[in-house]
Parts: structure tokens; C-alpha cells; sequence
């Protein structure tokens, strides 16, 4: 990969090489401009190319829905309407009369009732009964015949070779596209042989017509109707496909070979790929919708003209930007390149131009600038502390053990006062965390430049003199030093207080730096230094008590005040934070925030304030263990040593509402992404442990998830819906029950939650013979 590397980018010189700086940037911006505007387009296509395809699946599907509810509703109403003659008494008594031939009265009658039920419904062509004793023929529009003389002998003769009791049949010759028949063996309860047989051929015209919408893509789509016998009961406009088998149709054969009850697919085929959708019904019965890829991209032409236009006039705008900008951006280093050259031209020093050679000059620059860098990092390295230093901080952190006797040859050594009054003071950059100049381990840099700024202002500041030193560079402190004879303590406050504000000021102008200031009290001697440094760093620790100036004084009467009420940790406020945060809600999460900082602080105390805080992170980690196992491994840094770092108020603040609740989402997200896993698994386990008896509704509840939503995401995680899912297992229980138990099926039909009739149908649909069928294969078999 490296040396690919390096040869591209050797190419890539050898291409620039006769250019100047200006031009590359011409030419790399323009293929900045036009890679991202190529892909952006590209995208939009395939994204508009997805969506259309998903228009059409939505469409299918509804279209679909409506099919299946038409067909179901015709086909059913005239199944009904078959069964409701075939149970009437005169088709009833006409059967197994021999001298039903000469029954004319009756037949008269039968061929009314044939008459006027073929004239209440305006989908059926022509209704024929059948009575094979006599072999009489009788129908709704020809009346009376036998059955060589009946048009529609052929179709007679075969009916009585069905396996079903009643059944669909393509009848090609009546009506001008053909009918479909529903044909009825008769008796209807069967005893024996068929004794007649009752036909409605409905019209596939008129069914046509009452089925099938003629929308904006009714000419490209093509829907079809297979019965359960794996013929092609309809189609919306091939009359040939109807009656046909669906194994020699490729298409079709894939269908049956799929065992979803509904599905959406781009199938390949010889004149192109074809978009495909189906519904399998519980009466066997599939509908099929159909549309070739290229109709659905031919509906795409507008886009494609309107992306690439839409990408030529961006591209065009660009390139021209780009060059603009380009001449603006070259501007100054032109102007440095000739400086550059101007310098350079002594003697026989002079270089060739910048002009041919920017890139190589300004590296020259860079080169320069990080051979002072690193002349300035010697030079801080060496001004460390030196032994003065060493010696008045160890006076600062003497606690108390001042020995005056040891500490004497130091103060004349150093030419250091022991009497007058003495003054510490402690400089700290706010909000360092958020500094992108330096680099975290700069910070005695940082130091070093806030040491020179109150070094040169103390040197010129009229009435004070003291010594600047660095306290293990993390932040700066300053010993004001006042002679006997300023022995006036609100001068001494006042002179101080305008050395500090001066030294927040020229921090925050020339180098952008937000200091905070704490100025202990005056104190006689140098012995005593050690008490006004602790006490500036209580004032400091005021930051985060309240918001303050940046100069604080120590003030005694606030330590000394003693607290007329008792403080509480505000739990409510840290449980509606935390609930907020399991929500993903972090702009309520941040307002909570705000209000449990404003309650802590009224307990006055920064080691209270200070614990608050650490107990709410506390708190807020192990919600985040709750969350899911393993969270703790995700925390990849010490959050309370963080949290420590940070002094003032809006420095905590800012560290949770920036670090802690974001990582707090992530890591929730995370958990969250694997709860529907969990939950269907769960579903599955308590439908096999409660023997398939719970309900969506149960389950849903169980895994507190809405049952829509349950439903949608049981089929997506095992690919059946929690109907199939449950009807599975019921029969799955009831083959075992049959196997090996003797109770009978009604009882096992109970035990599953079925009726007798309904598992019966179910046994028959899933495994084409009946329960008792299974129960003498499987004890036959064993024997």
C-alpha cells in the first residue's frame, strides 16, 4: 500500500511539475469541487431509483390487498351461492331419478330457479345442472338437453374425474374471453358415487372489469390469480396464461418454491428482469403482481436529465468559485515568495525564483519556524525554576513549620525582606480544557508566557514589588511584597486589587487567556507567607460555589459564618437527570444540570459542592451499568480524576453536558441497537414454555413493546409472522400428541387451542391428509 502510495504521488509530481503553486490549486480545487458533486448526484439517483422502487412495492401491495379481497369476495359469494342450490330441495329430489328425463314440471322449475339466479348476480354467464341418472342436462340459457346434445358435453364428462368435492375450473369456450367455472359434485354431502354436478361459469370479462383498477400503471402491470391446485386462475390480460400450469411457467414455479406467505423480488428472465410481488391467502390460493425493470426506469429519465444538469451547473459554479478563491488565497503567498526573493537576492546567494518554487520556499519558512520552536522549548526547559523559587515555594507549602533560624541565610542569600507586609496571590487560566492553540502536556508553556505578562507588569507597576514564580507549572503565583512604612491595609488591598484586574485584562487582549484571581490577606512577616497562600486558594475555590469576578479576595466573615440550615442532596433532581439521559433527551438533561449545580451551591461549601458532584457521576454510571452488562469496559479514561481537574462551575458543567452525557448516549444507543434481538428471542421462549397459548397482546406486553411494532420486528428477526409462528408450534404439539398419546383428536384439538374442523383444515393445508391420516402413518410406520 505504501509503495501505491509513493507512486502516485511521484506521478502526481511529474504531472505538476512545469506548474506553479497557483495552478495546482486551480486544478486540485476543481477536482475538489467535482468528485463530491459526481458523487452527490449519483446518489440522489440511486436514492430516487430505491424510493420509486419502494413507491412500487407500497403500490403492489395495495393493489395486492384490493385484488385478493375482490377475488376472495367474488369467488366466495358464488361458492355460496353453488352451495345454497345444491342444498335446495329440488336439486336434491331430481337426483338418482331415472325418470327424471320425463319430469317436466320439474325441470321447468329448476331451470326458473337456474334462471333467476343467473340474473341476480351480473358476473355469472350461465348456471348448468347436471343429473347423471338420467343423464339430463339443464340450463340457464339453452334449457333442456341430454348429455350428447349438450354444448358442453366435454366439460361434464371431465368433472366427475375432480378430487375435490367443489372446485375452479377454466372453461375456454363460453363468453367472449372465456369463463371460469365453479363446479359442484352433488350430492353435497357425499355418500358414493357423484350423483350430478352443478356449474357457474362466471364471466372472465366481467370479472375483469370488476377486479382489476386501470391506473397510471394498469399497461406495464400484469396481475394473475393461481388456485390450489397450481393452475392460473385469472389473468388481467393474457387469455392464453389462464388454465395453465404454474410449474411451466419460470416466474410462477419460483413462487411456489418460496415458503413466505408474501414476498417482493427482481427476478431475471429472457427478454429483461422483472419486478414481482405475491400473496399467498390460507385457502392456498396466490395473487401475483408484475411489472419489467424497465418501465420503472423509464419513470427515472427526469431525474437523470435533472441530475445532470443540476451537477453541470453546480460543477460549472465551482470550478468558477474555485478559481476566484484561489486567486485570493494565492495572493499572500505571492506577496511572501517575493518578499522571500528580495532577501535572498545578496550576492551570489540569489535563488531561483519563488515563483517556480513556493512549495519548496515555504517549507524553507516551515523548517525555519521549527528550528525557533525548538531554540524557545530549550530556552523554557532551562528557565525552570531556579533555586529562589525553589525557596519561596517551599515558604508557601511550610504549613505552619516556618524555622526562621534555617530559613535567615536563604533570605540574605536571596536579598529577601523579612519584615513588612506579605501578600500571596495565585493566577489560573479558566477553562485550559478547552485551549486548541497547545497541546495538553504544554501547559508549562502556558505558564511560562501568564509568569512573563505579571513579571513585566510588576516591574512597572507603581507601589508593588514582589516575585513571580511557577507553581509546578500548572498555574502562576505571585509574593507582593509592601514596605513598613505602607502599613495601610485598604491602600495595600486597593493597589493589589488594580495589579490583578491589570493582569486579567493584558492576559485576556494579547493572548486570549480567561485568568481567575485569589489574593489571600496580608500578613507580617515572611513567616507567616504561608497562611495568605492558603488563603487564596479558598478564594479560588469560591469559583465553584457561585459566579464570581475574576479577582477574588479572601473574605474571613464568609469561612466564619456559620450555616443557619441544614443542606440535602437533591436526589429528585439527580433521577430526573439520569431519566432524561435514558431517553436521549440531553437539552432537558443539560437544564437539570443547571438546576442541581444552583441547588448544591446553596450549601455554601466547595468540598460539599465538590462531593455532590462526584456522587451525581457516581449515580449516573451505574444508571449506565443498568443500561446493559459491560458498560464499565466502555469508559475508557478515569472520569472522577477528570472531573477533580475541573474548579469552576461552568469548567464542570461544561465537562458533563460535553463528555460524560454524550458518552452516556453512545453507549445507551449501543444496548439499545440489541434489545429487539433479546426481546423476540424472549417472545419465542415464552410461547414454548406456555405451550402456545399467549397472545401478541401478552407478548407485547411482556416485552413492553407495542404490539405493532412487535409483530413487525418477530417477522423480521425469525421471517414468519407470530401468527405462523404460533400455528407451528400448535401443530408441531398436536403431531406429537398424535404419536404418541391415544387421545382422540377432538381432545387434541383442544389441548392446542383448536377446534376439531379447524385443525383438520390445518393438518390438510400443511401436510395434505388429516390428523387421524398422520396418526395411522405414523403408528403403521413404526410398526
Amino acid at each position: 500500500m505504501k509503495r501505491w502510495w509513493e507512486a502516485l504521488r511521484a506521478k502526481a509530481d511529474m504531472l505538476f511539475a512545469g506548474t506553479n503553486y497557483l495552478r495546482r490549486m486551480i486544478w486540485l480545487g476543481c477536482i475538489a469541487v467535482a468528485v463530491p458533486i459526481v458523487l452527490s448526484g449519483t446518489g440522489y439517483y440511486h436514492f430516487a431509483m430505491s424510493k420509486l422502487s419502494h413507491q412500487f412495492q407500497e403500490e403492489s401491495r395495495s393493489s395486492l390487498d384490493q385484488l385478493k379481497e375482490r377475488m376472495e369476495n367474488a369467488l366466495t359469494r358464488i361458492e355460496l351461492e353453488s352451495l345454497q342450490m345444491s342444498a335446495g330441495s329440488m336439486i336434491r329430489s331430481a337426483l338418482s331419478k331415472r325418470d327424471f328425463a320425463s319430469q317436466y314440471v320439474q325441470q321447468t322449475e329448476i331451470m326458473d330457479a337456474l334462471l333467476v339466479q343467473k340474473n341476480s348476480d351480473n358476473l355469472i354467464e350461465e348456471i348448468v345442472f347436471y343429473e347423471r341418472a338420467s343423464n339430463v342436462v339443464l340450463s340457464s340459457s339453452y334449457g333442456s338437453a341430454s348429455l350428447e346434445n349438450s354444448p358442453q358435453k366435454d366439460v361434464l364428462r371431465g368433472v366427475f374425474s375432480m378430487k375435490t368435492q367443489g372446485s375452479w375450473v377454466y372453461t375456454p369456450g363460453i363468453g367472449p374471453d372465456g369463463s371460469m367455472t365453479y363446479v359442484r359434485l352433488l350430492p353435497v354431502m357425499k355418500i358414493g358415487a357423484p350423483q350430478g354436478a352443478l356449474l357457474i361459469h362466471v364471466r372472465i370479462d366481467a370479472l375483469r372489469k370488476q377486479l382489476f383498477n386501470t391506473g397510471q400503471n394498469a399497461l406495464q402491470q400484469s396481475l394473475l390469480v393461481m388456485d390450489a391446485d397450481r393452475t392460473v386462475m385469472l389473468h388481467s390480460s393474457d387469455n392464453a396464461a389462464i388454465g395453465q400450469a404454474a410449474e411451466r411457467v419460470p416466474m410462477l414455479k419460483w413462487i411456489l418454491n418460496q415458503d413466505g406467505a408474501s414476498e417482493y423480488d427482481l427476478l431475471t428472465y429472457d427478454k429483461g428482469k422483472l419486478l414481482v410481488m405475491y400473496h399467498k391467502t390460507a385457502l392456498d390460493r396466490v395473487y401475483v403482481i408484475t411489472m419489467p425493470e424497465e418501465v420503472l426506469s423509464g419513470q427515472l429519465a427526469w431525474i437523470r436529465a435533472f441530475v445532470a444538469l443540476s451537477v453541470l451547473l453546480c460543477l460549472c459554479l465551482g470550478v468558477l468559485l474555485t478559481y476566484l478563491a484561489s486567486k485570493v488565497v494565492y495572493s499572500p503567498i505571492d506577496k511572501l515568495a517575493k518578499y522571500g526573493e528580495k532577501l535572498r537576492s545578496v550576492g551570489e546567494s540569489k535563488t531561483a525564483g519563488a515563483k517556480q518554487n513556493e512549495i519548496e520556499f515555504i517549507y524553507s519558512c516551515l523548517s525555519f519556524l521549527n528550528e525557533q520552536a525548538e531554540t524557545l522549548d530549550r530556552y523554557v526547559k532551562s528557565v525552570q525554576p531556579n533555586l529562589r523559587d525553589q525557596f519561596l515555594i517551599k515558604l508557601l507549602k511550610s504549613n505552619g513549620r516556618f524555622d526562621r533560624k534555617a530559613a535567615e541565610p536563604y533570605l540574605q542569600l536571596y536579598h529577601i525582606p523579612q519584615a513588612g507586609t506579605y501578600v500571596a496571590m495565585i493566577v489560573k487560566v479558566d477553562n485550559l480544557f478547552k485551549e486548541k492553540r497547545f497541546l495538553p502536556n504544554e501547559g508549562a508553556v502556558i505558564v511560562f508566557a501568564v509568569n512573563n505578562v505579571m513579571l513585566e507588569l510588576l516591574e512597572r507597576y507603581p507601589g508593588l514589588q514582589g516575585y513571580i514564580i511557577d507553581l509546578d507549572g500548572k498555574e502562576s503565583a505571585a509574593i507582593v511584597h509592601f514596605a513598613e512604612t505602607e502599613n495601610d491595609p485598604s491602600e495595600q488591598k486597593r493597589l493589589i486589587g488594580l495589579f490583578a484586574e491589570e493582569v486579567c485584562a493584558s492576559l485576556k487582549n494579547y493572548m486570549s487567556f480567561t485568568v481567575s484571581v485569589g489574593i489571600g490577606g496580608g500578613r507580617e512577616g515572611i513567616g507567616s507567607l504561608h497562611e495568605s497562600y492558603r488563603e487564596a486558594r479558598l478564594a479560588l475555590q469560591q469559583r465553584l460555589l457561585e459566579e464570581v469576578d475574576a479577582v477574588l479576595f479572601y473574605d474571613p466573615e464568609s469561612v466564619a459564618r456559620e450555616k443557619v440550615f441544614s443542606f440535602n442532596y437533591p436526589k429528585s433532581l439527580e433521577t430526573l437527570l439520569i431519566e432524561a439521559l435514558s431517553r436521549g433527551e440531553l437539552a432537558e438533561a443539560e437544564k437539570l444540570l443547571l438546576q442541581f449545580s444552583r441547588t448544591i451551591r446553596t450549601s455554601d461549601s466547595y468540598d460539599t459542592v465538590m462531593q455532590c458532584y462526584h456522587v451525581l457521576l457516581s449515580s449516573v454510571i451505574q444508571a449506565l451499568e443498568h443500561e446493559g452488562y459491560g458498560a464499565m469496559d466502555q469508559l475508557d479514561s478515569n472520569l472522577f480524576e477528570q472531573l477533580k481537574l475541573r474548579q469552576t462551575s461552568q469548567e464542570v458543567q461544561d465537562w458533563f453536558i460535553e463528555t460524560l452525557f454524550p458518552l452516556y448516549r453512545h453507549i445507551t444507543e449501543e444496548f439499545r441497537a440489541n434489545e429487539v434481538q433479546h426481546a423476540v428471542r424472549r417472545v419465542c421462549r415464552h410461547i414454548e414454555e406456555h405451550e402456545g397459548t399467549p397472545t401478541l397482546v401478552e407478548c407485547a406486553e411482556l416485552v413492553r413493546l407495542s404490539p405493532s411494532y412487535l409483530s413487525r420486528m418477530f417477522k423480521k428477526e425469525t421471517s414468519v409472522s407470530f401468527i405462523e409462528y404460533v400455528m407451528k408450534f400448535k401443530l408441531e404439539k398436536a403431531k406429537r400428541l398424535l404419536a404418541e398419546t391415544d387421545h382422540s383428536v377432538m381432545e387434541i384439538a383442544g389441548m392446542v387451542g383448536y377446534s376439531e374442523r379447524n385443525l383438520n383444515r390445518a393438518f390438510q393445508k400443511n401436510f395434505n391428509h388429516s390428523p387421524k391420516q398422520y396418526r395411522n402413518s405414523t403408528r403403521t410406520g413404526g410398526q
